[in-house]
C-alpha cells in the first residue's frame, strides 16, 4: 500500500513541478516581446494580465494538502 502513497505524491510533485516549467515559459515569451516603452506603459498603467502568482499558488496549494493528506493516511 505504501508504493500507492509515494507514487500519488511523485506525480503531484512532477504535475506541480511542469506546470511551474509551462508558466514560467510563459512569462519569459511575454517578457521577451515587450519593448522597453511598453513596458513602463505597462507599469504606469498597473495592468497585471500575466500575473502568475495566483496559478502558482493555487498549484502549491493544492500539492501541499495532498501531500498532508497522505503523510496522514501514512502515520494513522
Amino acid at each position: 500500500m505504501y508504493p500507492i502513497y509515494y507514487g500519488i505524491v511523485i506525480i503531484v510533485s512532477i504535475a506541480a513541478l511542469l506546470s511551474t516549467i509551462v508558466i514560467a515559459k510563459g512569462v519569459s515569451k511575454q517578457d521577451n516581446t515587450i519593448s522597453a516603452e511598453d513596458d513602463i506603459k505597462k507599469l504606469k498603467s498597473d495592468e497585471n494580465r500575466s500575473n502568475s502568482i495566483p496559478l502558482l499558488t493555487t498549484i502549491y496549494s493544492i500539492t501541499f494538502a495532498i501531500t498532508i493528506i497522505l503523510v496522514g493516511i501514512f502515520i494513522f
